[in-house]
């Protein structure tokens, strides 16, 4: 009866900034504003899964988009992609649309403009064609949670069109 039936796709570190890598996190649990604007415009959210956290654990460092580069990394990427896609073609099969996909910027698994990152170059070319009206937006490297920011007007903006 309370469904919008609208989704947003977020990388995981939007809802869980404990996945980052230590020295990275930008806040001290999820991007809560971030969050809010999704909340406010009645949307569900998708929490992507992590492939670096898969892959490598908790107390991994930094790694490029260069050192990820590697067959395991990619099957771990691919199978992951192969799950959310399974899932948002279940949601897409009850009438759900996903209305917004939010990765992070020069992440080197889920950055969607600059470099796609590993996961999103596997997985943005079939959820375009699943849902060709999705807007696509990145977190910006300089966003940090409890500061005041362009991108949350723009995401605001955005998600209300």
């Amino acid at each position: 009866m309370f469904r919008q039936n609208k989704l947003a796709i977020v990388s995981h570190c939007v809802l869980n900034q404990n996945s980052v890598v230590q020295p990275l996190a930008r806040s001290g649990g999820s991007f809560r504003r971030l969050v809010s604007i999704l909340s406010q415009a009645d949307l569900g959210i998708y929490q992507l899964p992590c492939p670096e956290l898969i892959y490598a654990g908790m107390t991994r460092k930094p790694q490029t988009y260069e050192e990820y580069n590697t067959p395991a990394f990619e099957a771990v990427c691919r199978q992951a992609a192969d799950r959310v896609l399974q899932d948002l073609d279940n949601f897409q099969a009850v009438g759900c649309d996903v209305c917004l996909l939010l990765g992070i910027r020069r992440s080197p698994t889920c950055s969607l403009t600059e470099i796609s990152g590993h996961l999103f170059r596997l997985l943005l070319p079939k959820l375009i064609r699943r849902f060709p009206n999705m807007l696509i937006l990145d977190v910006p490297p300089d966003y940090s949670e409890g500061q005041s920011h362009e991108f949350e007007s723009i995401l605001r903006q955005a998600i209300q069109t």
